[in-house]
């Protein structure tokens, strides 16, 4: 199996020309997919992807490059210096309020992939949503994906987003410092930090939004994550790259719900685990859950996710959520495989 290669920008172009006479693909067959942070247990599925070869079937070669923060995705997706992005879902909504056009082609994430916890010293105060008003969030920036959860939740609780604060992260170490003294109430913790903060003995988990059953129990709906998305324009010229990155990745997905954990990590390399193999596979156990799908988009969940956006900024409003997302490549992938990729083990949910 080939290593994961991880791409800069800045070394993306000269490495495509001095490989150019040695690769047989011509330039058509070879697809730049951008990732957001490829170590992360979030994205597992490129891993898979990569270690298994999905990425390299049928005649197509996918090199994955990791995120740059100084080079924004979008820009690379117009200009055509990436082909498709791994990101969360809300990226689509983001790049369609300013005017430009992305789908997600693949749902790889119907959970947040995160905890939510209470400080020790409000858990009496807060035992559920309806009781979130006045309540005080850790929760990053204000466009992060951890505000819109912490939007989300006081939403779901019947509240307006004014009847609680929201703080900035300061790390995890002066995060605990806030949670201990009183500063803060709750923190959105993704996989495996909320483990940190409970073995610091300063909170404890109020939602559990890495099950589907959790996230289900709090909005009632699926909340998609991660996706796959594409350029509109670039998916409409380029169906062929769509179609081979859903097969890829809905084959994934079919690998992920169909193996044990120890079985998944048997093929991840020490490049993203690290040495300390018994960690990873405690944080990719609590991540699993969150891959719990075929690949199709719930239309349901979001929308859900779309209404929490424009709660927290009027510029969410016009977004057409129908054109943030598209489930045809997928449903196409689901369509060519065996049947038991249209109903994976672990899901709850029914999208065909």
């Amino acid at each position: 199996m080939r290593k994961l290669l991880v791409w800069t920008v800045a070394a993306l172009a000269a490495t495509f020309a001095s490989i150019a006479s040695a690769d047989p693909l011509p330039v058509d067959k070879r697809i730049v997919l951008v990732v957001d942070e490829w170590k992360a247990v979030r994205n597992l599925p490129v891993v898979v992807a990569e270690r298994l070869e999905y990425l390299k079937a049928d005649g197509m070669d996918v090199t994955v490059m990791n995120v740059r923060d100084d080079v924004w995705h979008g820009d690379m997706l117009v200009d055509g210096r990436v082909d498709a992005v791994m990101a969360y879902w809300h990226h689509n909504a983001v790049n369609q309020s300013i005017g430009r056009d992305t789908q997600a082609i693949v749902t790889l994430g119907v959970t947040p992939g995160v905890k939510v916890l209470v400080a020790n010293h409000a858990r009496d105060k807060y035992r559920t949503l309806a009781d979130l008003k006045g309540s005080r969030f850790i929760a990053g920036g204000a466009g992060s994906s951890k505000t819109t959860l912490a939007n989300a939740l006081v939403l779901a609780g019947g509240h307006k987003l004014s009847d609680y604060t929201r703080l900035g992260t300061d790390g995890k170490d002066l995060n605990v410092a806030a949670l201990r003294d009183g500063r803060a109430d709750f923190v959105v913790a993704p996989t495996p930090d909320a483990t940190f903060y409970e073995a610091q003995g300063v909170a404890t988990v109020f939602a559990d939004l890495t099950t589907p059953e959790g996230t289900k129990k709090a909005f009632g709906v699926p909340f998609p994550s991660s996706t796959v998305f594409m350029a509109t324009a670039r998916m409409k010229e380029r169906p062929d790259i769509a179609r081979h990155l859903a097969k890829a990745f809905t084959r994934a997905l079919h690998f992920i719900n169909t193996h044990s954990p120890e079985q998944i990590a048997a093929i991840v390399p020490e490049a993203v685990s690290g040495k300390d193999r018994e960690k990873y596979m405690k944080a990719m156990k609590e991540a699993l859950p969150m891959f719990a799908t075929n690949g199709l988009m719930p239309a349901d969940g979001v929308a859900h996710e779309l209404r929490a956006l424009a709660e927290f900024d009027p510029k969410f409003k016009p977004v057409d959520v129908k054109r943030t997302y598209t489930n045809a490549f997928v449903e196409e992938a689901l369509k060519a495989a065996r049947p038991d990729l249209i109903h994976p083990i672990r899901s709850p949910y029914s999208h065909t």
